[in-house]
């Protein structure tokens, strides 16, 4: 039933086996499968939960018993992700990595804990540095790759060749920032090899094949084939884009199968590996370290990312959306998952600053009544006036709905990547606040480059203040609206060949390659 789309069914079948087996508790994973196949996602925290529990109060648990925790635990980091619970969310797949007895499952159960610790404030140096060690303990077992290179330490090719590895070879944000690359690079000096770790394909996937001059599909290799083959194309420089992300192939680079390995784009923190370096900004990266990165940052001299989309943008609407309503709307459109506690406290702030204000978050969370309830006791908790408050659930045409939002407001410390390049193209202005990691100057790095920064600050008084003045200057308001695109499109943003360049002039530096221009 369950496979058949019959959930309410199968639940109603589940319900009968416990009561007759109460003890099995296999059955009770089963039913948080299909509670998050009916975006119930508060029940199947508390199924998972409950679950856990169960076993725990057993006096002897079998290897499958062990199997089952492990899953439910894995489970159990997904949905808490989803509510927000983001630090509970770290320990559970921690647990489920501890648990599990597959090392490729290990690692991607350890990856799923520190891609969700990037949701969390006040993570310090420390820790990532101890998340970041444990996570290469579970690499030891990996013996480099024994490559012929030339004596520069490259192969000495003719063209250089660049290998880019993702698993986001499809209509994903990714793609939008990986196409420039592809199109724009120098033919005369560089080939450029596709490693494409993504079953699903799309017409996106398409274009960025056809751009490529090698596409190899590695989705089915292993680890250890797909280090093999890298190596046999005698890729010179290899760029991981996946990062910690779901579908990564971290234990590739490990083998170290190109004499030098990059990360970026794709991600926006520190693999924890040692590798050649992570492509940041001049805004995104005060230094070339950080406490916190394990890796030097490459600090290309605009942007370290270039959008380039692949359909027009709706157009906008000349009358703003507090025109038509007579109220100024603040916005946010990023993944709910990324606003915490106490960016939350930081909007309080705003909306009482702003009385007659209103603020529109939309997110696949809101599609369920029990991801709207559940978000609406956590702002009553903070105190949040949440009468003035609008919850959006997921839409294909998300982008016309910035025509109903006159400021946008970026979260903390995760902050936004593609959803603020979105929100600006689309007129409307975005506060961003930032820290001093690379992965909280992504606003400050868009605002930099559009000749905006002063709508980035560092204070959560500062960005309080920045946007209750941009919602009182209607004036300010209106001009903003009227260029805030034809900004954005002449902008190092999306300037693909310029970009491709500066990229192009680092991978040359790394290489030492004489003629660096």
């Amino acid at each position: 039933m369950y496979h058949n789309n019959e959930q309410v069914q199968a639940l109603a079948v589940l319900d009968e086996v416990q009561m007759i087996t109460p003890e099995w508790l296999r059955p009770l994973l089963l039913r948080a499968y299909i509670l998050r196949t009916m975006s119930c996602p508060v029940q199947e925290m508390n199924v998972l939960q409950d679950l856990l529990v169960r076993v725990e109060e057993r006096n002897q648990q079998s290897e499958s018993d062990n199997d089952m925790v492990t899953e439910a635990w894995s489970l159990l980091g997904e949905v808490l992700v989803k509510l927000g619970e983001c630090r509970l969310a770290v320990d559970a797949f921690l647990q489920s990595s501890r648990m599990e007895r597959d090392i490729k499952k290990k690692r991607e159960e350890y990856s799923n804990a520190i891609f969700s610790a990037n949701y969390c404030s006040g993570i310090a140096d420390e820790r990532w540095q101890a998340l970041y060690a444990d996570y290469r303990q579970l690499l030891q077992d990996i013996v480099p790759l024994q490559l012929p290179l030339a004596e520069q330490g490259g192969y000495g090719h003719k063209k250089i060749r660049v290998g880019y590895l993702s698993a986001d070879v499809r209509r994903h944000p990714v793609a939008y920032f990986l196409r420039p690359l592809l199109e724009f690079y120098d033919r005369q000096r560089f080939q450029v090899f596709l490693y494409r770790a993504n079953a699903e394909e799309d017409s996106v996937t398409e274009q960025l094949q056809g751009w490529a001059d090698c596409t190899q599909y590695i989705a089915d290799m292993s680890d250890e084939e797909v280090a093999r083959q890298i190596a046999a194309d005698a890729i010179d420089i290899l760029v991981d884009l996946s990062g910690h992300t779901r579908g990564n192939r971290l234990p590739v680079l490990a083998y170290k199968p190109a004499p030098v390995i990059l990360s970026g784009i794709g991600y926006f923190n520190s693999l924890g590996m040692y590798t050649d370096g992570f492509l940041s900004d001049v805004y995104c990266s005060p230094k070339e370290t950080h406490p916190a990165f394990t890796e030097k940052l490459l600090r290309l001299p605009h942007t370290h990312f270039c959008y380039s989309p692949f359909e027009e943008f709706p157009a906008i609407n000349k009358q703003m959306a507090w025109e038509r309503n007579g109220y100024v709307t603040f916005g946010c459109f990023n993944n709910f998952s990324k606003v915490t506690d106490e960016m939350l406290l930081v909007w309080k702030e705003i909306l009482y600053k702003c009385p007659s204000s209103r603020l529109l978050l939309k997110h696949k969370l809101f599609d369920s009544e029990e991801g709207r309830q559940w978000t609406l006791h956590r702002l009553q908790k903070l105190q949040l006036p949440v009468e003035r408050i609008d919850f959006r659930g997921f839409s294909a045409n998300y982008l016309q709905e910035y025509n109903e939002i006159d400021i946008a407001l970026d979260t903390f410390p995760y902050t936004g990547g593609l959803t603020t390049i979105e929100a600006l193209l689309m007129g409307v202005p975005v506060v961003s606040m930032y820290g001093d990691r690379h992965g909280t100057r992504f606003g400050l790095s868009f605002l930099s480059n559009i000749g905006m920064a002063e709508l980035a600050t560092d204070n959560r008084y500062t960005y309080i203040k920045l946007a209750a003045g941009i919602a009182e200057d209607k004036d300010l308001l209106k001009a903003l609206h009227g260029r805030l695109r034809s900004t954005v499109q002449k902008s190092p943003l999306m300037n693909g060949v310029n970009y491709c360049n500066d990229v192009e002039w680092m991978y040359r530096k790394l290489l030492r390659v004489d003629d660096v221009w």
